[in-house]
């Protein structure tokens, strides 16, 4: 048996998992801190990431800092529908079971020491039990960078920026046919034990008895040859040929029990079990378990520019647009039990690649005339594509996913205390995986609720923290226990001067997911 294959297609399933699902708002290292909750307080480098408005609220006479240039943003996290603990668990079990049957393999199940045969049922029904465990198991994630630069004047302020980000989500499908197979190798195990192991008992016994017999005959036999044979000696002679006789009726019986249990074994197990070599036969072109792994990977470019306008009321009208380009990639890769190579699997096979160019909208609106309460709104990407799986590189019967970029709309409000600032968003559509056919995600979108504060700590350190919700739907593929929806987030930055870094973490309160930024940037 190749459980090697099983262990890779399982692992495939599992381990291709690096954060959460496709968010088009790509978090920086500084808002990653208090939520994410940027619609109207993140900073204005961070315009193409939350809101084009935020470039537009930087112009004017009142600006503080001309020009940033962000230095590489990293950001990234892992979900999984099982805690880090339960996945070792689970994987710490099968891996003990793939060891146990693989120093098993040369032992001979009839005619062995029977506790072996009990160990062999016993490895079987936890086979069973870990492979069925593992079942829709699954997890996704991300990674992303990017960087930009801006220059703010006394009308309007323009930026560039380069974002890249790459999410992909895997899951276990094991056929409900293959588990059924691996309870047919314990029934037949069973079987062995149960009916088999007897009779060849029953047949060492008969040989034993025979070959003592025979023995006895031979010294008998020399003693009537010798003329040396006494009474008792007739008389055993007489009681060892009757006993022969008996012996002999009982393995005639015990033949035509053995034909009729090994015409039923070949009858119900001839598929799985070779009575010549009284081992076990596995084929693995039988299994329909697999692996499925998807990836979204996306390129953009762009340039966003936005203005001021001050009102007679002495409130604020900011506003901004991001042109930009993009290219997106859809991977696709299912690894059958069966057709599994792992030492041929090209990432460019199982692409599907899309080009296109869109735009970003965003106002941002000043209430009072300190600048001090905001809301906004911007909606992401109001022109999108549709793209599909390479369908000529997925196995017979298996759905192409499909991914479409839609218009993603939020909301946004914030507050600037002078030491403290407060700030709180909302997703007013979802963010999609891919979906198959009938509409299932292949993982959990997005569509979230932030929630942020900051303190200024220090001149030169701000704390934050904060908390994110994913109202999206979970209709999703993996069959367990979806991921936690909420991210509880912390954060500080430290500004000496044009210099300024910023870390953050994120982690659900379950520990199913966790994810961190980190960006550095001049300002001056």
């Amino acid at each position: 048996m190749k459980k090697s294959a099983l262990t890779m297609v399982l692992a495939l399933g599992i381990t291709s998992t690096s954060a959460s699902a496709f968010d088009y708002f790509f978090q920086t290292g500084r808002s990653a801190g208090y939520g994410s909750a940027g619609t109207t307080y993140a900073h204005w480098s961070a315009a193409s990431n939350y809101n084009p408005a935020l470039i537009g609220s930087a112009s004017g006479d009142k600006s503080k800092k001309d020009f940033f240039l962000v230095l590489p943003n990293f950001r990234g996290n892992a979900a999984t529908n099982k805690t880090v603990d339960e996945m070792d668990d689970l994987f710490t079990e099968f891996e003990e079971v793939n060891d146990e049957f693989d120093q098993r393999d040369n032992i001979d199940l009839l005619e062995g020491d029977i506790q072996d045969l009990q160990d062999a049922i016993d490895l079987s029904n936890r086979m069973v039990d870990a492979v069925g465990d593992i079942d829709g198991l699954g997890g996704n994630g991300g990674f992303g960078f990017g960087t930009a630069a801006g220059l703010s004047f006394k009308k309007f302020a323009v930026g560039l920026h380069l974002n890249t980000h790459f999410a992909g989500g895997g899951s276990a499908n094991v056929d409900e046919e293959d588990l059924a197979l691996l309870r047919r190798y314990t029934k037949l195990a069973q079987v062995l034990k149960d009916d088999v192991r007897p009779l060849y008992d029953s047949a060492n016994e008969l040989e034993a008895e025979a070959n003592d017999a025979a023995l006895r005959a031979e010294a008998l036999e020399d003693a009537f040859n010798n003329g040396t044979a006494t009474q008792e000696d007739f008389q055993e002679a007489q009681a060892l040929a009757d006993s022969l006789e008996i012996q002999k009726n009982e393995a005639l019986a015990l033949a035509e029990t053995a034909k009729e249990t090994q015409a039923g074994i070949e009858t119900e197990f001839a598929d799985i079990f070779n009575p010549d070599t009284q081992s076990i036969e596995f084929d693995e072109n039988d299994l329909q378990s697999n692996g499925r792994f998807a990836g979204i990977g996306w390129f953009e470019v762009g340039a966003t520019i936005g203005s001021k306008w001050q009102l007679k009321s002495g409130k604020t009208v900011s506003a901004g647009v991001t042109l930009k380009s993009v290219h997106i990639e859809l991977y696709d890769y299912v690894a059958n039990v069966s057709s599994i190579d792992t030492g041929d699997v090209n990432g460019d096979d199982y692409r599907a690649q899309e080009d296109f160019a869109t735009a970003d909208v965003g106002v941002i609106v000043g209430l009072d005339p300190m600048d001090k309460w905001r809301i906004g709104a911007t909606v992401k990407n109001i022109s999108g594509t549709t793209i599909k799986s390479n369908g000529l590189r997925l196995p017979e019967g298996v759905d192409e996913l499909t991914f479409e970029v839609e218009p993603q709309v939020r909301v946004g409000t914030s507050y600037n205390g002078g030491w403290y600032r407060i700030a709180a968003d909302i997703d007013l559509t979802e963010s999609s995986g891919p979906v198959t056919s009938d509409g299932e995600q292949f993982f959990q979108g997005t569509q979230y609720a932030n929630v942020g504060a900051i303190l200024n700590a220090f001149n030169f350190v701000e704390l934050r923290a904060g908390y994110r919700h994913n109202m999206a739907s979970s209709d999703v593929v993996s069959k367990n226990d979806e991921a936690s929806a909420g991210l509880v987030t912390l954060g500080a930055g430290l500004y000496l001067g044009p210099i300024q870094a910023d870390l953050a973490f994120q982690a659900s309160p379950d520990g199913d997911e966790i994810g961190f930024g980190f960006q550095s940037m001049l300002t001056f």
